[in-house]
C-alpha cells in the first residue's frame, strides 16, 4: 500500500500510527460523497501554508470521539447537519492525533491511494 505522490515530503506526520479506531466525521447529506472525504489540499486550501499545518491539510479531518464530532459540528455549522462513521484499520493508512484549538480531540487520517475513503464511512442516524 502506498500513500498518493501529491503528498507534501515528511508527510504523513511522523507521530501518525497505522490505523486502528473508530472516527468520526461532518457530512452534508445523509449519504456521503466523495466530496465529503476530501482533504483540504483536495478543495485547493493549503496553497498558502507550510510545515505540519500543510501536512495536516493533506489528510481527512476525523475525530476520535462522537462527543468531539458533536462539538464541532456546533462550532462550525456549515460543514454540514450530519455525522458519519468509519472503523478504519491497518490496511486504510494512517492517523494522528492534531487538536486544535477548539477542538482537542481533532485527528488527521492519511488514507492510502487505493483506499475510496467515502466507501469507509456509514451516516448516523442520531436522535434530535
Amino acid at each position: 500500500m502506498k500513500f498518493s505522490q501529491a503528498l507534501p515530503d515528511e508527510c504523513p506526520l511522523s507521530r501518525a500510527i497505522p490505523c486502528n479506531a473508530k472516527v468520526y466525521m461532518l457530512c452534508k447529506k445523509e449519504v456521503i460523497s466523495k466530496q465529503d472525504c476530501l482533504t483540504q489540499a483536495e478543495r485547493g486550501r493549503a496553497a498558502n501554508v507550510s510545515g505540519e499545518l500543510l501536512c495536516t491539510r493533506h489528510g481527512l479531518s476525523v475525530f476520535s470521539s462522537l462527543k468531539s464530532c458533536i462539538h464541532q459540528q456546533k462550532l462550525f455549522p456549515h460543514l454540514g447537519n450530519h455525522i458519519a462513521y468509519a472503523d478504519l484499520h491497518e490496511e486504510h493508512g494512517v492517523i494522528a492525533e492534531t487538536p486544535a484549538k477548539l477542538n482537542p480531540r481533532h485527528m488527521t487520517w492519511w488514507a492510502y491511494e487505493e483506499v475510496e475513503r467515502d466507501n469507509c464511512f456509514t451516516v448516523m442516524q442520531l436522535e434530535q
